[in-house]
């Protein structure tokens, strides 16, 4: 990362370093306990980094504490030495500043319903999820430290659980970090991290709110112990267009996936099979595996396929993965196939073994995204099986493909579909390149480890070391968080 002038400090910084200096004395006598705030519903990648971050670090030896907002996924694969709790239930500020009866309300929905039948509700109810955000939005700008009895609870619950480092999985919960070290959590650090703010921005009644939410995260940052986390260097750029916090009080740490993959590919193709009986072996499939939303440029994909064909280049292909914001965009998009007539294999919701299995037979993953997307961890995780990928040229994903000099994909122009169908042909076509992308791909991947993740994150925080000599699980490896990545 390209260091700082230090012309660009100003006084927040100082506050940052005065911070991490009074950190590492405690940590010469303490170890740390961490805390990590969640918030649940259809799976996003944001998610997925953190429940894979706090295992890491269960893993290490550290003790780990989970608060759920929104929604508790039930069968979130935390390690069963991490307890779970409640912070709110979604439904808890929607319409109203915060009722107890709508947030007993949604804990009883949530305990009562499997994690993916409520997540097929919302998908069918995207008018939950916008009241929900809504909600939570307003409450971030009229002060959730007027809910008292939600931060008193939460800052005893810090107390008895000893947590010093909470780590909120979103930027719109680190409101709730603050208050509750206000309402007395003794000893409490909390670090924000901006992933995935775009989509909840978006749920801002108006610019006026909008501006007002912005005002308290640039807040919070500057209230926050240690200077704030992007997922990239490009993102970070975009917080500080767009939000207004200060580069100086940013750092880029990308994301972190499993990268050593166990899992046997030899029955790939049957598992393929089983799922899609139209699946041919022996031609090449190229797949789309995430959410099926509008940022996601699935349609561009699609116009990319019909120019392939058009040009007598054979092929498959595959659409799999959960949509976040109602189904309209994925209905619009087989329809769009249909008049294309480009067949398809879709699917919503897809087990851990079969997404592993599209992996290992797909001659290349496409990530269309049409947004500066964040990241990538959908890319990296198909680099991490030797599987090359095409993304655009444009956001954190632009750089997720490549690490220390290896590169495990191809870029297209951003929003042409065109030069997409080049760029696929070529993976199709030219088998030196796919090997040569493919024999890279695991190096990139392993940049990108979480392994290497907590120990950025742990040197950003000045901790050094971990609590035990053990060696890290082997079943942090094991690839699969099933969901939208």
């Amino acid at each position: 990362m390209a260091t700082m002038a230090h012309s660009s400090w100003h006084s927040s910084a100082l506050s940052h370093f005065v911070r991490l200096c009074e950190h590492t004395h405690m940590q010469s006598t303490d170890q740390p306990v961490f805390g990590f705030v969640l918030l649940g519903g259809p799976l996003s990648g944001a998610l997925v980094r953190d429940i894979r971050l706090a295992n890491e670090l269960c893993d290490r030896g550290y003790k780990v504490h989970v608060w759920w907002a929104v929604d508790m996924q039930k069968e979130a694969p935390l390690r069963s030495a991490i307890e779970q709790r409640w912070l709110f239930h979604g439904f808890r500020y929607v319409s109203s500043n915060g009722s107890n009866i709508k947030d007993s309300a949604g804990r009883l929905f949530t305990k009562l319903f499997h994690d993916k039948n409520r997540a097929r509700s919302a998908q069918k109810r995207p008018t939950i999820l916008k009241s929900v955000l809504q909600g939570m939005i307003n409450r971030v700008c009229n002060g959730v430290e007027n809910d008292s009895r939600i931060v008193k609870r939460f800052a005893q619950e810090l107390n008895t659980s000893g947590v010093t480092h909470l780590l909120p999985m979103l930027s719109i919960l680190c409101p709730w970090a603050a208050a509750a070290r206000d309402a007395g959590a003794k000893n409490l650090k909390y670090l924000v991290t901006f992933q995935g703010y775009e989509l909840y921005v978006n749920f801002a009644k108006d610019k006026k709110t909008q501006q007002e939410l912005f005002k308290h995260l640039v807040k919070t940052v500057a209230d926050s112990d240690w200077p704030a986390i992007a997922v990239s260097e490009d993102y970070a750029d975009r917080v500080v267009e767009d939000i207004g916090v200060a580069k100086a009080d940013l750092r880029a740490i990308p994301p972190g996936i499993p990268h050593k993959v166990t899992a046997d590919s030899s029955n790939a193709n049957e598992l393929i099979s089983a799922k899609f009986p139209q699946f041919k072996p022996n031609l090449p499939l190229i797949s789309f595996l995430g959410r099926r939303d509008t940022e996601k440029g699935i349609d561009l994909l699609l116009y990319a396929a019909n120019i392939m064909r058009s040009k007598g280049v054979e092929f498959q292909l595959a659409i799999c993965g959960p949509t976040l914001f109602g189904n309209q965009y994925s209905v619009i998009c087989k329809q769009l196939a249909e008049d294309l007539r480009c067949p398809v294999m879709w699917s919503n919701h897809i087990p851990n073994e079969l997404r592993t299995a599209l992996f290992f037979a797909s001659r290349c993953i496409v990530y269309p995204s049409i947004h500066r997307e964040p990241f990538g961890m959908v890319p990296v995780e198909a680099l991490a099986h030797g599987t090359p990928v095409i993304v655009p040229n444009y956001g954190g994903i632009a750089s997720a493909i490549q690490a220390e000099g290896e590169i495990g994909g191809l870029h297209f122009n951003v929003w042409d579909s065109s030069d997409l169908s080049d760029q696929i042909t070529r993976i199709i076509k030219d088998d030196d390149l796919h090997s040569r992308l493919s024999e890279a791909g695991p190096k990139v991947a392993a940049y990108y480890s979480v392994e290497n993740l907590a120990d950025r994150i742990s040197a950003h925080l000045g901790l050094i070391g971990s609590p035990t000599s053990e060696p890290v699980s082997a079943v942090t490896n094991a690839i699969g968080i099933e969901g939208e990545f």
